[in-house]
């Protein structure tokens, strides 16, 4: 494996300027490691300068697979603009293909491969019918009867839109997360450290992918 420049320059450096009384590998092994880290950390703080809605944190949310997150935070920085929207758009489709998360690839292997240019065969989730919703309105209202998460009254389009996209992509979830949400003290109000969850919140996806993935389990 070749060492990139860089990298190496910065180890033959901190070996120059730091081997005495220490073994000059010693020496270029520690200035490997710190010009390794400081690759890292330039790659991250170049995500979080990012002015633009295609963040990492986003598509790494929605890819729901962690591994190497510090490698696929250097190559969302390398990616253009065009790369990252397209990613986004396309990995809620992707991740509905591959319910087990056992057969989805790795998220750098995704990204390394352009997987988000790859045709997507799945079979989209029958989105919510009008009565349906109302239905589900009855059943959240009733799940959380006894706590403090506000009821609905009416099932608004915006309301309608955030939970047809959910029923869509993570429609297995739902029932787990709103369980979570219930036995969650914080959530539903009752440690008093925030007011009580909404439906808005709960099925906003990030925020619905963060009780799915336990964030607030010990809260």
């Amino acid at each position: 494996m070749s060492i990139p420049e860089t990298i190496q320059r910065a180890a033959n450096d901190y070996a120059f300027q730091n081997h005495g009384g220490i073994p000059m590998a010693n020496a270029y092994l520690e200035g490997w490691k710190r010009a390794q880290r400081d690759r890292r950390d330039k790659a991250k703080q170049q995500v979080l300068e990012m002015d633009d809605e295609y963040t990492f944190e986003k598509w790494w949310k929605l890819y729901a697979k962690s591994r190497s997150k510090d490698k696929c935070i250097e190559k969302w920085a390398k990616m253009p603009l065009e790369d990252r929207k397209k990613a986004i758009e396309v990995t809620p489709a992707y991740v509905l293909s591959t319910p087990d998360i056992r057969f989805r690839k790795d998220p750098l292997t995704w990204l390394n491969q352009h997987c988000w240019n790859d045709e997507i065969y799945v079979q989209p989730a029958e989105k919510l019918i009008e009565a349906d919703a109302d239905k589900f309105m009855d059943y959240f209202n009733q799940y959380f009867k006894n706590t403090d998460i506000p009821k609905l009254s009416k099932m608004t389009d915006e309301r309608k839109g955030k939970l047809n996209y959910i029923y869509t992509y993570y429609q297995a979830d739902i029932l787990d997360v709103l369980k979570k949400v219930r036995d969650s003290s914080y959530l539903n109000g009752e440690s008093g450290k925030r007011r009580p969850i909404t439906f808005e919140e709960i099925f906003n996806v990030d925020m619905f992918l963060k009780i799915k993935e336990g964030y607030y389990n010990e809260r």
